[in-house]
């Protein structure tokens, strides 16, 4: 992408977002400014990406063509209003404020804005985005998504569904890592050396992780691991009989509720 960029409120997922897309060749580092509180924190991100840094959001949106909103969501209406006198009248708001709605920025800047959500795998090019668009906004919204095809798999959901969405993939992540903490912990306590213990979950979950992406449906592929009356039927009852469902389907409703009460 050319032209300025700026992200307001570079932590830890706006910084994935960026290094992502600069690793894929997609930004310049030297095309975007990122700006911070803390002076240590502007240091970090100088050396972690090689972009520009600045503690004044104003300064760092002039001229930009794309504004990435990566504060935390109670600050991003108040931010974008904060800037909206210095914003291009071109330019393009991303927000990735966890629950803020569209309706909520567009008080702050007329303008195009697309909201996005991210997930931390686009560090590695394996992201997963949600993208909803404010009204007006969805010629905006095409070209942001194929922006992010490079480094990941774009959905677009009507932004009704963006806190449902989050709560697979934003959210997913860490559920993802939580199972794996829990297969490792459990090995070991097994007897498993806890380097083996991670090697062997780290390979079980990645692998899997591409059989899924062949697209069959994941009750069909673990079917074909389960014998009857074998070791792994055994296993998946007890998880069953732990209620492993619900309680997801708990945890996902939560995240959900959750960024809907954000903003």
């Amino acid at each position: 992408m050319s032209g300025k960029i700026a992200v307001l409120g570079c932590g830890a997922m706006a910084g994935a977002l960026v290094g992502g897309l600069i690793d894929a060749g997609q930004m310049k580092a030297e095309d975007v400014v990122a700006t911070a509180r803390s002076a240590s924190h502007r240091d970090e991100i100088a050396n972690t990406l090689g972009v520009t840094t600045s503690g004044d959001n104003t300064t760092a949106v002039r001229d930009a063509d794309l504004v990435i909103l990566g504060v935390k969501p109670y600050a991003a209406v108040d931010v974008l209003e904060e800037v909206s006198g210095a914003l291009k009248a071109d330019a393009v708001v991303v927000s990735i404020a966890a629950g803020v709605t569209t309706e909520k920025l567009l008080m702050a800047w007329q303008g195009k804005i697309v909201r996005v959500m991210p997930n931390t795998p686009v560090r590695v090019g394996k992201g997963a985005f949600i993208v909803s668009s404010a009204p007006g906004s969805e010629d905006a919204a095409k070209k942001v998504g194929d922006l992010l095809e490079s480094v990941g798999v774009v959905v677009t959901v009507p932004e009704e569904l963006h806190n449902a969405a989050t709560a697979v993939s934003g959210s997913g992540p860490a559920y993802v890592f939580l199972v794996a903490e829990a297969m490792i912990d459990a090995a070991v306590a097994l007897g498993v050396p806890r380097d083996q213990a991670s090697q062997l979950t780290v390979a079980t979950l990645a692998g899997s992780a591409e059989l899924l992406a062949g697209g069959e449906h994941p009750a069909v592929l673990r079917s074909k691991v389960t014998s009857p009356g074998g070791t792994t039927a055994a296993a998946v009852a007890a998880l069953e009989a732990g209620g492993v469902r619900s309680v997801f389907a708990d945890a996902m409703t939560a995240c959900r509720d959750r960024a809907a009460g954000l903003s």
